[in-house]
């Protein structure tokens, strides 16, 4: 037994010369500031930063739906589709609506992301369909329509299962 812990010992010595230790910069850090690690409980921090972004959030977000929309655009108007870059979009875009509480852009940013992979070929209903999931996250937003919104969003959403519908009949 004795013999072996030896050897293990040898073997940690002989790998512990083999690598080097590369210290890599936090970049978190220095986006929120220094002093983040003296925050002992840092969800008020978190409140903080992100109320503070929060008035920027509606002026970004229309910018980025305008990106997207017109990618989604010059993807009809070359018809080279890449779906998998409008989900990536798309994810973005749903997940920084969330944190602001546009849930219902969440939703409708869910459904398209679930809808784009089960596309084989877009035709003309599923251009619709895209482009309704596009324009109603951006109304959602444009209109201010925060939470899960009312009766109006239900019926976006009806309204968007039954285009998805259609397009995978």
């Amino acid at each position: 037994m004795g013999k072996s812990s030896s050897k293990a010992a040898d073997l940690l010595a002989v790998r512990a010369d083999e690598h080097e230790i590369i210290a890599a910069p936090n970049k978190l850090q220095v986006k929120v500031g220094a002093n983040i690690r003296s925050e002992k409980n840092p969800v008020p921090m978190a409140e903080f930063v992100l109320e503070k972004d929060k008035p920027n959030f509606e002026p970004r977000f229309e910018a980025d739906m305008r990106a997207l929309i017109a990618l989604f655009q010059k993807m009809q108007d070359t018809s080279e589709y890449d779906l998998s870059l409008l989900i990536v979009k798309t994810h973005e875009i749903r997940g920084e609506a969330g944190t602001f509480g546009y849930n219902l852009v969440t939703e409708i940013g869910r459904m398209l992301c679930e809808f784009l992979p089960t596309v084989d070929r877009v035709g003309t209903t599923e251009q619709l369909a895209i482009a309704a999931h596009l324009q109603a996250m951006q109304t959602v937003v444009s209109d201010k329509v925060k939470g899960q919104g009312p009766e109006v969003a239900r019926q976006i959403i009806a309204g968007l299962k039954m285009i998805i519908g259609k397009s995978e009949a």
